[in-house]
């Protein structure tokens, strides 16, 4: 922890001064957010739902798989918070599958519930996919913050035990996950969770004895790609968090995740597509749907 807090701060003397404020979570909030083309249900919660914006033309569409963040707590928004960029997707060919989840803080959330959820929306992707023409080879995952740590979490669910709740395999290999102000590593951020996100819902997301089956840095990947994007401004996940989850992976993984600072960007620039960051963000998701 020591090397990281240097390196920020080694990192922070040589930035030069930012050229705009990074975007406030009251700005993130006032964004218009369209209806999607059709929202599907993979449960009886209202949580437990997946908002997907069809791009036209008869496909097969690569899919961009969107997990929200929020601190994992229902009282903020929920995936309705990333409907603003189901366009920004969809013009360029893109379907988007984002997904909602119970969160730690309500009826049925929280350990085993919340992973049960990611999960069974990544099904019903798997089997909805001849529905909508979906390119299952093709195929992102996407988090936001606290959807980062569920985005590298799914991808890494199938190295658990066969005992655990949690245990399953993607139906489908994706191209690659990105993280954007995610957390990998919650055996080292876990300490912070109460002061951004209240108290219990760490206790609720990962109790003591199921840290290593919900921390992803404890876990191995199966996608191709990891990418860990943070804004270099950001407070809330600065991009030490994305450092600890790499050295967690270090020589353990047969993929090395890449790490991606964006200058003068916060936390919310991230998924604000008037923010220059998202022009870098939209680059990744495209390389990583890119046809071979």
């Amino acid at each position: 922890m020591k090397r990281c807090a240097a390196l920020v701060l080694a990192t922070a003397l040589m930035i030069e001064p930012a050229s705009a404020d990074p975007v406030a979570l009251s700005a993130f909030r006032d964004i218009p957010r369209p209806e999607p083309t059709l929202q599907v249900a993979y449960g009886a919660s209202s949580s437990q739902g997946v908002d997907v914006f069809l791009p036209d033309g008869p496909g097969p569409h690569p899919v961009a798989v969107f997990i929200h963040g929020g601190c994992w707590s229902a009282t903020t928004a929920g995936r309705e918070q990333l409907r603003h960029l189901g366009p920004e997707l969809t013009r360029r060919g893109i379907a988007m599958w984002s997904i909602g989840y119970r969160r730690a803080n309500e009826a049925g959330g929280g350990y085993p519930g919340t992973y049960q959820d990611v999960g069974a929306a990544l099904d019903k992707l798997a089997e909805d996919a001849p529905a909508y023409r979906f390119d299952l080879t093709r195929v992102v995952l996407i988090g936001h913050s606290a959807g980062g740590h569920l985005a590298l979490w799914a991808a890494s669910r199938g190295s658990l035990p066969p005992e655990s709740p949690l245990q399953g395999r993607l139906r489908f290999k994706p191209r690659a996950v990105i993280s954007l102000g995610g957390v990998g590593d919650l055996s080292t951020f876990g300490r912070f969770v109460p002061v951004l996100c209240g108290p219990g819902i760490v206790e609720r997301l990962a109790p003591n004895d199921r840290l290593l089956e919900v921390s992803p840095a404890a876990l191995t990947p199966s996608a191709e790609s990891i990418v860990m994007v943070s804004g270099v401004l950001d407070r809330l996940v600065p991009p030490w968090v994305a450092y600890d989850y790499a050295l967690a992976l270090r020589g353990r993984s047969g993929v090395a995740p890449r790490l991606v600072d964006v200058p003068d960007a916060g936390h919310f620039d991230l998924v604000t597509p008037s923010a220059p960051s998202w022009a870098e963000v939209r680059k990744l998701v495209e390389a990583g749907l890119a046809a071979r």
